[in-house]
Formats: C-alpha cells, sequence, structure tokens
C-alpha cells in the first residue's frame, strides 16, 4: 500500500472523530439546505488546506520552539468555539421558552445573513490541534527522503477528499427523514449541539493551561 493512500485511508477515519467539524455539518444538513451547508464544507476544507500547508512547510518545528504560539492559538479557537456554541444554547432555550413557535420569515432572514463559507473556515481554524494531527499523520511525508511530489499531492489530494467525504455525510444527514426528525426535535438537539460547542471550547481552554504549567 503506497504512503499516499495509506494517509488518505488515516484521513478518512479520522474525518468522523466526534468535533465541531462534524457537528456543524450534521446540524446545518438537518436544519438547512444543502447549499449552505456545501458552503460549509468548502469552508471547512480550506481550512484543512492551510493546515495541511502549514504542516508541510513545517510550522509545527515553530510551533516546538515557541508554544506560546500554540497556546495563543487554542485560547483564540477556544473563544470562538464558545461563542458559537453560547449562540446556538441561547437561540434554543429561547425557541422552547416560545412553546415551539417557529418564525420561518425570522430564520429566512438570519440564513440569508449568514456567512457559511466563513462560518465552515472559522470552525476549522479554530482547533490548532489540527496541526498536530497532520503532523504525526504525515510523518513520513515530511521525511528528507519524501519526494516533493508527495508533498504536493498531499496538499491537493487532503483538502479535495474532506469536501467529497463531508458532502456525502451531507447528503445522508439531509435525507427527508432525518430532516422530519430534525424539525419534531430541533431545538433540543441545538441545545446539545450549543452545549458540545462550550465542552469542545473548554478542552481547547484546558489543554493550552495545561501547557503553561
Amino acid at each position: 500500500m503506497s504512503l499516499l493512500l495509506t494517509i488518505c485511508i488515516l484521513h478518512f477515519v479520522a474525518q468522523f472523530t466526534p468535533g465541531p467539524d462534524v457537528l456543524l455539518i450534521a446540524k446545518s444538513s438537518a436544519s438547512n439546505t444543502r447549499m449552505n451547508t456545501l458552503k460549509i464544507i468548502l469552508g471547512i476544507s480550506v481550512g484543512i488546506f492551510v493546515w495541511v500547508v502549514l504542516t508541510l512547510l513545517g510550522f509545527t518545528v515553530l510551533i516546538t520552539q515557541f508554544p506560546w504560539i500554540q497556546q495563543v492559538l487554542m485560547l483564540i479557537g477556544g473563544l470562538f468555539l464558545a461563542k458559537m456554541g453560547w449562540a446556538m444554547l441561547k437561540g434554543s432555550l429561547a425557541t422552547l421558552n416560545q412553546s415551539f413557535e417557529i418564525d420561518t420569515s425570522q430564520a429566512n432572514q438570519e440564513s440569508k445573513s449568514q456567512n457559511y463559507f466563513l462560518l465552515g473556515l472559522f470552525t476549522n481554524l479554530s482547533n490548532p490541534k489540527t496541526l498536530i494531527y497532520f503532523s504525526s499523520v504525515f510523518s513520513l511525508a515530511l521525511s528528507s527522503s519524501a519526494s516533493s511530489d508527495l508533498k504536493t499531492q498531499l496538499a491537493v489530494i487532503i483538502p479535495i477528499q474532506t469536501f467529497l467525504v463531508f458532502a456525502l455525510f451531507m447528503l445522508i444527514m439531509s435525507m427527508p427523514k432525518i430532516k422530519a426528525a430534525y424539525q419534531r426535535s430541533g431545538s433540543y438537539i441545538d441545545v446539545l449541539s450549543g452545549a458540545l460547542f462550550l465542552i469542545f471550547a473548554i478542552i481547547l481552554w484546558s489543554d493550552a493551561i495545561s501547557l503553561m504549567l
């Protein structure tokens, strides 16, 4: 099995590890249009491209020498995730308090004003531990014996794979039965989603603080 194929398989498995990206796509697929969700996936894929390029350029070496950079990135990323989680939690609790009345015109207005590409991009970039993940997965590709062609292939293939796999995941999560189930219990799911984003933020902050000790 080639090194490139091995890395692609590892990344495929890692894509479905529970985290902000998967949670955001699942929620958007069940509650939003496929076009808007594709914009989120595109943003996430661009974020993956950024992390891959930084890894291949040796940015992890810089973080090793100056660990405060990773700590700052973790604190900022945690702040973004916490802001998203609180917004989800606050909005879903408000909906529950309004006796489950859904203002469709307001929902449509919010959908139009939301920049889904940036939402996906910033959600992915909010987790600097992705850099550590890629540095371990790409360990052989980063060796001096690895060809420059392999690095170029990784920079192109991994983001494309990310987009295609998440697009397939979106198609599954946006099936009518799943959307109907979300509409029946969407507010409760949003409460759970908001709580999970807050937990992800706390984990990032905890890791950042542990690095300081």
